[in-house]
């Protein structure tokens, strides 16, 4: 909450602005909550799904109607195919699992013997019930040479705040060769413990648990969510990478949630795991990319108190400036560093949960260390600037180039080149990041504060470097393209999440060339 309350407090009080259109909202009338877990309909309610393609394998996910299970589980067989209609002579295999009870009767079969970048479609069948038909792809072999990789990366889709208009979107994106996604990324916050907040309600997007807590709560909560056509889908479509984030009932080291939403994710999300509980990991996309993703909240150390909504500084917390404090833990933190700057790949990209470009507040003045100032969120990676100086130094000390970021969590779009000093024009950046916005979580516009156009003068004025895009009323989800000769992003964003369906608007693209990582709006 503290991103859209700083904005609302910048508008009113920076450089003597003072705005209208702050008062509180009134509190709505919230649907009655049975407390009752949800269950979806028909044979395969929570649709099928994809996740973290290999060279010569995927992983392919259902979840089956429960009911007719009369308690030694359901036989799910898994068929595979280069074809989407399975025509003859194009099925590859099929391999059966029992979906059971312990597991939510969710199933999850890893594929291998596939052959490298290629396309295939996939079905389940369960006591004679075919399931739709998902489309995944395998990832390129390595040393198959350089080419081209397209993602999708989302985050932050509170069910009770908005259809998933955006989700409708990326789905369509499938439709046409020049559009295509090869994978998308999901960077936390894929369901909500929470049912009704921030004040927002919209018609027809009920939660009847308010509180997630047990292993059954969380089941609930993906029982739900995953029951959404147009996030049905995405996951149809698109082979998907998922890591969790605080919504998804982790926040920190000892949350008292954690077995209960751990176990559900564990379920309900597929994921390759090389040690139990690991969920930070590598996919290489061939020579191309190599995708890192992170574990933010599995083994950081405290988050740090907050002084205000309008920043906390370090003369007040200069534990924030240690480097031996950490949002990664120890051992990630290295794991990143040794494989961003051994990556031979064309292209590194980090999927972060929370933003990493350094939010002010305040600026640097020039008697204080570098990395000093007042920051907004002590969440974020600004409560931990002294390991983001310790990452940007490394890649400094090796000259690593061609990183790229994706975070989310914010619920604002945002783009931004962080270099070791933020505070220098001449530092060269190290990393470019594009944030994405919600795909429905309440961000500025539900809150009632002050549009883009009366904070980001302010914003800009204190983060002049390194800040080059802030939009905090719009939600959707952005799109990365990496290439030979540079990488592309765009922000895609549907006109409204009040409605079921909507139009779609391009908000702004950027390109970054290669070996600068500079961030340049283009439109």
């Amino acid at each position: 909450m503290r991103r859209r309350e700083f904005l609302g407090a910048a508008a009113a009080t920076a450089g003597g602005i003072w705005l209208g259109g702050c008062a509180p909202r009134p509190t709505p009338v919230y649907p009655t909550q049975s407390g009752q877990p949800f269950e979806g309909d028909g044979p395969f309610p929570s649709g099928v799904g994809s996740a973290d393609p290999t060279p010569d394998g995927v992983l392919l996910w259902t979840r089956v109607d429960p009911r007719p299970d009369s308690g030694s589980g359901r036989t799910v067989e898994v068929q595979v195919a280069t074809s989407p209609v399975f025509a003859l002579g194009t099925m590859v295999g099929t391999l059966t699992e029992t979906a059971v009870a312990g597991r939510d009767h969710c199933v999850t079969f890893d594929v291998v013997g596939l052959d490298p970048a290629t396309t295939y479609w996939y079905r389940f069948r369960c006591d004679g019930e075919l399931s739709p038909v998902g489309r995944t792809r395998t990832t390129p072999a390595p040393g198959a040479g350089p080419g081209s990789l397209r993602i999708a990366a989302f985050s932050c889709q509170r069910w009770t705040q908005g259809w998933f208009t955006a989700h409708a979107d990326l789905a369509a994106l499938a439709e046409d060769p020049a559009t295509d996604i090869d994978v998308v990324l999901c960077l936390g916050d894929y369901i909500y413990d929470t049912g009704y907040a921030d004040k927002v309600l919209i018609d027809g997007r009920d939660d009847p648990v308010q509180d997630a807590r047990s292993l059954q709560d969380f089941r609930s909560k993906y029982r739900l969510y995953r029951s959404d056509p147009n996030l049905q889908a995405v996951h149809a479509a698109f082979p998907m990478i998922n890591v969790f984030d605080n919504h998804d009932g982790l926040d920190e080291p000892g949350d008292p949630q954690a077995p209960g939403s751990l176990g559900a994710f564990d379920e309900h999300v597929p994921i390759r795991r090389t040690a139990p509980g690991r969920i930070h990991r590598r996919i290489q996309w061939g020579d191309t990319c190599d995708i890192f993703m992170t574990d933010q909240r599995q083994y950081r150390d405290p988050t740090l108190p907050e002084s205000s909504i309008l920043g906390t500084s370090t003369e007040e917390r200069p534990q924030i400036l240690d480097p031996n404090r950490t949002i990664l833990g120890l051992d990630q933190r290295q794991w990143l560093m040794d494989g961003l700057s051994s990556s031979t790949a064309q292209w590194r990209l980090v999927g972060s949960q929370l933003m990493f470009w350094p939010w002010r507040t305040l600026p640097r003045f020039p008697w204080q260390p570098r990395g000093a100032g007042s920051y907004l969120n002590m969440t974020q990676w600004d409560g931990y600037v002294g390991e983001r100086l310790t990452i940007l130094d490394h890649l400094e000390a090796r000259d690593v180039r061609d990183t790229l970021m994706v975070s989310g969590d914010s619920h604002v779009f945002s783009a931004a080149h962080v270099a070791p000093d933020v505070d220098n024009p001449a530092s060269v950046p190290r990393v470019a990041e594009f944030g994405t916005g919600s795909i429905s979580s309440n961000n500025a516009d539900e809150n009632g504060y002050p549009d883009d156009e009366a904070t980001n003068p302010f914003l800009f004025a204190v983060n002049p470097n390194h800040l080059r895009y802030l939009e905090s009323d719009r939600h959707g989800y952005v799109v990365v393209e990496m290439g030979a000769d540079g990488a592309t992003a765009e922000v895609r964003s549907p006109q409204t999440i009040r409605q079921p369906t909507s139009a779609v608007d391009v908000l702004a693209r950027f390109t970054v060339d290669r070996g600068t990582q500079r961030v340049v709006r283009t439109a």
